[in-house]
């Protein structure tokens, strides 16, 4: 059986950033995920300006140029929202944290090139290809059952054992699931959406801002706000909404909307994913099995979750050291240590600007 002093569920951004802590402190660190490296996954893969800060701050770097796609740089006075009736005013997707306002010059990268540049930056051994079925608490240790798909590289199949779990997995965390049954992604009072994207090439971009991102909020389209931004040669649409929506529909009809009104050209669809996105209820964890990033509840601004995750991550890390050296209740310090994330988690829901209706 592999043992480890800790093991992180999910390579994203939460847990590179809990990874690069455990790493720098010489603890005994494993990430396991289930996809395979570098993984998709559904989100703008623009970096904000908080978002650069925290690079800077824990990982001392920001991103190759080869993990940028054009434009490069998106500033925030071309985040916009476009109406019939008002056409374009400025939308606001980034807030002050804490009296502290960052960069309004905004990155964009390819997500799935970025995610495994952190998780490689952290310095961390990973497993992938690998999911968590299941865990349980034995001798003071957690003791965890894996799935591992063929071609995988390293580890075992079967059974690990490690001192402290993190679940970074996501907003329908397994590890969080798990932890409490009656939790599930569909959070009871958490506004939540279907969010369906698809890639396609650019044959004319009309008169939509290329250099920009739009959005728009037309109920015909999608519950949720729609976006559109370009990434190199590709236009990324994105749309979403409750149960029961057929997302595909509402993408025909937003490619529709913007021949209409932008006379925009698309060609062939490059690729398209899809996620489940739901605010749910905070939760640090429990004992030794600690959350971070989504799967905590940690999620800032309308959506925006690759900040709130870097340093949800770190600061759960950070936790677990402290719990490992100097024997503190880890939930109690991730808790104190991670105050001010949890109260601006709760000053974006009150100024969240989501949802079409």
């Amino acid at each position: 059986m592999t043992e480890h002093e800790v093991i992180i569920v999910g390579g994203g951004p939460a847990g590179a950033g809990c990874a690069k802590v455990l790493v720098d402190e010489g603890i005994d660190v494993l990430v396991i995920e289930k996809n395979e490296l570098p993984r998709y996954k559904t989100c703008s893969g623009v970096l904000f300006g908080q978002t650069q800060f925290l690079l800077e701050k824990y990982f001392g770097a920001m991103p190759s140029k080869d993990i940028y796609c054009k434009p490069e740089i998106i500033n925030a006075e071309n985040v916009r929202e476009w109406s019939r009736e008002e056409g374009y005013k400025r939308f606001i997707w980034e807030i002050d944290k804490d009296g502290q306002s960052f960069s309004n010059d905004y990155h964009n990268v390819w997500r799935n090139k970025f995610d495994f540049w952190l998780l490689q930056q952290s310095g961390t051994d990973y497993l992938e290809k690998c999911a968590l079925e299941n865990f349980e608490l034995e001798n003071g240790h957690v003791k965890i059952k894996t799935r591992q798909s063929s071609n995988s590289t390293g580890g075992d199949n079967g059974e690990m054992k490690c001192r402290y779990l993190v679940g970074a997995d996501g907003g329908t965390s397994r590890v969080r699931k798990i932890l409490d049954p009656t939790w599930g992604s569909q959070d009871a009072g958490a506004a939540a959406v279907h969010i369906y994207q698809g890639y396609y090439q650019i044959e004319d971009k009309g008169s939509l801002n290329d250099k920009g991102w739009t959005v728009f909020f037309e109920p015909e389209i999608g519950e949720m706000l729609t976006c559109v931004h370009r990434k190199d040669d590709q236009l990324v649409l994105c749309v979403g909404g409750f149960t029961g929506r057929n997302l595909i529909e509402s993408i025909e009809t937003l490619v529709a909307f913007l021949a209409e009104n932008f006379q925009v050209k698309l060609g062939k669809q490059e690729r398209h994913e899809g996620c489940y996105l739901s605010l749910p209820t905070p939760c640090l964890g429990e004992g030794r099995v600690i959350l971070a990033g989504e799967a905590a509840g940690q999620m800032y601004l309308n959506g925006e979750g690759i900040s709130a995750a870097i340093d949800g991550g770190y600061r759960a890390g950070k936790a677990i050291v402290r719990g490992i050296r100097d024997n503190v209740d880890v939930i109690n310090e991730y808790q104190e240590t991670s105050a001010d994330i949890q109260g601006h988690v709760r000053t974006c829901l009150e100024q969240i600007h989501f949802l079409s209706v």
